[in-house]
């Protein structure tokens, strides 16, 4: 079981990175098509939008993707059994590094960017998931 646990930590990292990889002309075609799912929505809750929504579609789901992965690492290092002193740092770093490489994808991708706020934003979801799942640990 400890092993498919870091096989799906690894593979979320390569989904992370083939995500980055993806041009803008593709990636943006995705995010339109989240967008309009979430204009129709809310047409039928009759909420109002303002902003926008496909740029915050766009950073909700790399802080979602960092929150799955350190979700998958922390239970990768809880069923190799390493303590959780050191599985924090794994985690934190991994994360982290993952992060900063995915930034380092995007500058190479057709045009797509790179900004530390993004690798801030990445990491932010990252420490969450790490935080609520030593919280949820804890309170057992």
């Amino acid at each position: 079981m400890k092993y498919f646990w870091l096989l799906l930590a690894l593979a979320m990292t390569c989904l992370i990175f083939f995500n980055s990889a993806q041009p803008m002309m593709i990636s943006g075609k995705l995010s339109g098509w989240a967008a309009q799912v979430v204009y129709s929505a809310s047409d039928v809750l009759q909420l109002h939008l303002s902003g926008n929504v496909e740029h915050t579609i766009r950073k909700l789901a790399h802080f979602c993707e960092f929150a799955i992965l350190a979700w998958l690492w922390c239970q990768t290092f809880a069923y190799f059994h390493v303590g959780n002193r050191t599985a924090n740092g794994y985690v934190l770093l991994l994360c982290l590094l993952t992060a900063v490489i995915d930034e380092y994808v995007q500058l190479s991708s057709m045009g797509r960017s790179s900004q530390v706020s993004d690798v801030l934003l990445d990491f932010s979801g990252s420490f969450c998931m790490w935080l609520g799942y030593r919280i949820w640990q804890w309170s057992k």
